[in-house]
């Protein structure tokens, strides 16, 4: 029964995870939450539910959904974002908190508000390993977020671009003395962030269905898995996620599951007490 509410847990966790990596990604570029950031997992999900219904396979659907999610988290940045000013913060969250709802409005205008079954990547059947019977889903969904952010961490420090990027999000200034664009690297980040929401979405439907308030509850726990880890830590994100999706299932699974979303959030506000920097940053001090 433990091992069930571990594997439950990781499983869960993981995905917050690979949606808070997004969320700090985008945090580190600007300094700012990106609160329409669950509603583009959510759209993604649905352009990848509408290819796949086209009779397309399932993998080339998401192939050519996350390249169009991307696409959108481009023209966020393009035509919404730049235009409001980045050096306003709250021009930048009153602008994120539209987007969100013009999204997740117009999903419900043209997708409907009924869920929708989407197809799982990996097979349902559980399989006996050691005694256990244990869900090729969950350790699909573990194996691909913990792939995805490795090669997110070897990106950023082993490739050109994502060195610059990298370099761009810590010190805008002088990366720009260094003849870096940063408002380049600043493009690329948000749809770089679009795109790994959509694989989020893609690996969370299976078990929740596609609908257009998917978005609520995921992006919630990213940005408390962002904050608890350590917000702008690539580690602290991953840390983060799966520290609230092993909590959550074992306050589900041994208290009630009707508490689910509070023991995650009672965890958040317990570290944060204790070190409001969150798990992986230190704090600055500023001397004079």
């Amino acid at each position: 029964m433990l091992f069930q509410f571990i594997l439950n847990g990781l499983t869960n966790g993981s995905l917050y995870a690979l949606m808070a990596v997004g969320v700090t990604m985008v945090y580190k570029s600007l300094g700012m939450l990106n609160f329409a950031h669950g509603d583009i997992m959510m759209i993604g999900t649905f352009i990848a539910l509408t290819i796949i219904k086209l009779k397309v396979p399932l993998f080339a659907s998401l192939i050519v959904a996350v390249l169009a999610t991307a696409i959108i988290g481009f023209l966020l940045e393009r035509l919404i974002l730049r235009r409001v000013e980045f050096s306003s913060f709250i021009n930048l969250l009153i602008a994120t908190v539209g987007v969100s709802y013009i999204l997740r409005n117009g999903a419900m205008v043209v997708f409907g508000t009924n869920p929708q079954r989407f197809p799982s990547l990996f097979s349902q059947f559980p399989v006996n390993v050691a005694g256990f019977k244990v869900s090729p889903q969950s350790i699909g969904i573990i194996l691909v977020s913990l792939t995805l952010i490795v090669a997110l961490h070897l990106f950023f420090t082993r490739v050109k671009v994502g060195k610059c990027m990298e370099l761009a999000s810590s010190d805008a200034q002088s990366a720009a003395m260094m003849g870096i664009n940063v408002s380049h690297m600043r493009f690329l980040t948000f749809g770089i962030s679009a795109g790994l929401a959509c694989i989020a979405g893609a690996l969370i439907a299976p078990l929740t269905y596609a609908r257009p308030d998917m978005s609520a509850a995921i992006g919630l726990k990213a940005f408390a898995a962002a904050i608890l880890g350590g917000i702008g830590n690539l580690w602290g994100a991953l840390l983060g996620g799966i520290i609230l999706g092993v909590v959550e299932a074992l306050g589900a699974g041994y208290i009630s599951s009707a508490y689910r979303d509070a023991f995650s959030f009672l965890v958040l506000f317990f570290v944060l007490f204790v070190k409001p920097t969150g798990l992986l940053n230190r704090k600055i001090e500023n001397k004079l």
